[in-house]
């Protein structure tokens, strides 16, 4: 009972933090922050203590590849955006799911060690964060009341999706549980909470960007795979975030020196 509800605490105020970043800064930094390894973390460490450090490193190491899948995920999604219906969530959600699950099952029955999983991870970012760059923001301009009902929906959408991934993880073995790991359960909740409050625009921002954060979950993967057998789950985690950080805070500046400077009247 304490994990599950370790599970839900963290899961929400995820998801929430992502959503407000969104609404009151700017799409574009939620995205970003979205493929911080928030998920990777939340299922290493329950995993870790449920099955083993072993079973953690293993999955760990499957999960790199998997993040091939993710990028599937948010490419069906962002297509299903573009049917501007009121049905749109619902099919983004529907396409960017399929997406991702064709992917992984295709990735199953490969066998990755740490170098081709993150080759075949990086490249893949890199061409998709290639196609979908644009310096649109699409900032929300019309923020609306959080009322209690609302934070209700945000909070049981993420806490749904977290639970359910993590409860498969017992059942599934280390190679499915590593590929679930690439499962976006933070970053579906999020877009869904910003796609029905708001519009496809956004959502469409937050995934422009989205390639950029995840850089930094492929390191975490690759230190926490290689650390987890030698200093354990905590420890590793506790290193390999500060290998995602030290990524993030190196983009931070470089996007800062990159933005055009204003022009003077």
């Amino acid at each position: 009972m304490t994990l599950l509800l370790g599970k839900i605490f963290v899961s929400v105020f995820v998801v929430l933090g992502l959503s407000w970043v969104a609404e009151h800064v700017n799409p574009r930094i939620a995205g970003i922050l979205s493929g911080m390894p928030l998920g990777a973390v939340l299922i290493l460490f329950f995993v870790g203590i449920e099955l083993g450090p072993q079973f953690a490193a293993e999955s760990a190491l499957y999960a790199i590849p998997s993040l091939v899948g993710t990028i599937s995920f948010a490419i069906g999604y962002y297509w299903g955006t573009l049917s501007n219906n009121r049905y749109s969530p619902l099919i983004s959600t529907v396409t960017g799911v399929t997406c991702f699950f064709v992917v992984a099952s295709a990735l199953s029955m490969v066998e990755f060690n740490l170098i081709t999983g993150a080759c075949l991870s990086l490249i893949t970012l890199g061409a998709v964060g290639y196609v979908f760059h644009s310096h649109d923001t699409n900032k929300i301009q019309n923020k609306i009341r959080m009322t209690f009902p609302r934070m209700l929906f945000r909070s049981g959408m993420a806490a749904g999706f977290v639970v359910a991934i993590t409860t498969l993880a017992d059942a599934i073995g280390s190679q499915w549980s590593g590929l679930l790991i690439g499962f976006p359960m933070v970053f579906l909740p999020f877009l869904l909470i910003i796609h029905i409050t708001y519009s496809g625009a956004q959502v469409r921002t937050i995934i422009r960007s989205f390639p950029l954060g995840l850089v930094s979950l492929i390191g975490f993967l690759m230190v926490a795979a290689e650390t987890i057998p030698i200093f354990g789950v905590n420890m590793s985690i506790l290193i390999s975030l500060c290998a995602a950080f030290t990524y993030l805070t190196a983009l931070s500046v470089v996007l800062r020196r990159l933005k055009p400077a204003p022009v003077e009247s």
